[in-house]
This record gives structure tokens, C-alpha cells and sequence, in this order.
């Protein structure tokens, strides 16, 4: 099995491991601190990987990326992969950062539509200021997942994004509110069983899982990412409710914290699809209206 280290952060499982154990780790890691979980993961492995790669252009200074609320703003100028199998047209494509900064996050993944619409393989194009998610970035220096290894990614955002909610309902259980969060947990503790009873005897992704398998999982991964996201907004606004100042409210900290998840996993299977299809449905909803520039 293959593990990795991030810091003082537990060791993490792999592509190598079965898929039930792989949920209920990150599950737990999701809940017990959510944002170190995220980088652990995004360190470890660099899940942009198997994605169509562009090449930051050589006739200008580098590209650079600043911090910004929930993200990163981009700009640069990029060369489109030249190999006869890109047409341009693919839905994300990965621009990493030039020179690689050791282990830092350095590549970043948007949709390819935010492209001015001329641009072909080969083709260079600048964007500037461009706005990338947290939870679109990731690091180079982790190792590479393949196409085949999508099924352990999607189980481990889904299980951290669980997990993280299942955090932010105990952040909400003060006595003004303790109804509603024993609700909204319940929702959780429904998607944590129907995702556990999908991925139960499941072998690893590398070992290959049945395309029924992978197909019921892909459909879990997503109606647990909604889920998630109802949970989340749900609490959000019992805790205003509740009449504390929502600046000092634990609960937004923790929101914040989750930031990289939450966009992640509602985009899962569109950024990394079943290895043996080829077209995604087109991302027109999203945290942010601006992920499609």
C-alpha cells in the first residue's frame, strides 16, 4: 500500500487501498481537522494530474498567482498542449506555475472556456487576473494520479467533505439550535451509509473497480456533494439565526477552513471523469460564478 507523509499529518492512504477503507479514514480526517486533511491530500497527491497540461511561455516573465478571498487570482501566459490528442476543446486544463516552487501549490486548474475561442493545440494565450478556487489548486511535487485512479479521489473528497459537515454540525449544537443540528447530521449520517454500503468489499481504484461499481459511485459522489452543500448552507444560516454576530461565530471560521472541499467536491466528476468516458456534463453551477471566468 502505498502512504505518504505531510508534515504531522497522519499518513495517508492511496490509490492502492480499498476503496471502504479509504472513505472511512478520510471521513474521520475530514471531521477532525479539515483543512490540514485538504493540503495533506492535495500535497500528497497531485490529483490534476491525468489533465490536459498546458506550458507556461518562455517569451514573457512567468506566470504569478495572489492570494484572494476563497482563492488565487492568475495571470500569466500559457502555451496550449501541442500533442496530435488535444483539440483544444477539453473542459479543464491544468496551468502550473513556472519556475515550480518546492512543494508549494503551483498548479491550477480552470475551465477551459474561460480560452479565448481561437485557440487551438499549440496555441499561447494570457489571462490576467484570472480567479481559480482553493479547491482547484493543488501541488506538482505530489505524485501523479492516473486516469484510473479517479474512483479513490472522488471517495476521498466526498469522505473529507462528509466529514467537515459533519464537523460544522457539531459547531452548531448550542442549545438555541440543538434541534436543527441533530436534523442536519442525520442527512450526513444517511449519505455517510448509502456512500460506506457503495464502496463496501470494494477494491482498490488501481485494482479496477466494475464500470456498474464505479457508475454507482460516481452518482453517490455527487448526491453527496449536494447533500453537503445543503447541510453547510443550512447551518450557516441557523447559526445567524440564532442571534450571535456571525463574525464571531465558530461556525464561519469553519466554513472558511472548508473552503477547498466544499468546491472540490461539487465538481468531482466533471474534473476527473470514469476513465472510459470522455465527455463530462458542462460545469454551470459552482460555487462561485467566476470558476468559468
Amino acid at each position: 500500500m502505498r502512504t505518504s507523509t505531510y508534515g504531522d499529518h497522519p499518513k495517508l492512504l492511496g490509490p492502492d487501498t480499498g476503496l471502504a477503507r479509504v472513505f472511512a479514514f478520510f471521513e474521520a480526517e475530514g471531521h477532525s481537522d479539515p483543512a490540514g486533511a485538504w493540503q495533506a491530500l492535495t500535497g500528497t497527491w497531485n490529483w490534476a494530474a491525468p489533465l490536459p497540461t498546458a506550458v507556461p511561455s518562455t517569451d514573457v516573465p512567468g506566470p504569478v498567482a495572489r492570494p484572494v478571498p476563497g482563492g488565487c487570482a492568475l495571470s500569466g501566459q500559457w502555451r496550449l498542449p501541442s500533442y496530435d490528442s488535444y483539440d483544444g476543446t477539453g473542459p479543464w486544463l491544468a496551468l502550473p506555475l513556472a519556475p515550480v516552487r518546492d512543494g508549494g501549490p503551483d498548479l491550477f486548474v480552470v475551465a477551459s472556456k474561460v480560452l479565448p475561442g481561437d485557440v487551438g493545440a499549440g496555441s499561447v494565450f494570457r489571462l490576467e487576473d484570472m480567479y481559480v478556487p482553493a479547491g482547484f489548486v493543488t501541488h506538482s511535487a505530489g505524485e501523479p494520479l492516473r486516469s484510473g485512479d479517479t474512483p479513490f479521489f472522488w471517495t476521498a473528497v466526498t469522505a473529507l467533505a462528509l466529514g467537515a459537515a459533519r464537523r460544522m454540525t457539531d459547531a452548531l449544537a448550542a442549545p438555541s439550535t440543538a434541534a436543527a443540528a441533530a436534523e442536519l447530521a442525520a442527512v450526513l449520517h444517511d449519505e455517510r451509509l448509502s456512500l460506506a454500503a457503495t464502496v463496501h468489499a470494494a477494491p482498490s481504484a488501481r485494482q479496477g473497480l466494475p464500470p456498474s461499481v464505479e457508475e454507482r459511485l460516481a452518482a453517490h459522489v455527487g448526491q453527496a456533494g449536494i447533500a453537503v452543500h445543503h447541510v453547510v448552507g443550512a447551518a450557516y444560516e441557523h447559526a445567524l439565526a440564532s442571534g450571535g454576530s456571525a463574525d464571531r461565530h465558530p461556525l464561519v471560521n469553519l466554513i472558511e477552513a472548508c473552503s477547498p472541499i466544499l468546491q472540490q467536491v461539487r465538481y468531482a466528476t466533471e474534473l476527473l471523469l470514469p476513465h472510459d468516458k470522455t465527455s463530462p456534463r458542462k460545469a454551470e453551477h459552482g460555487d462561485d460564478c467566476r470558476i468559468s471566468g
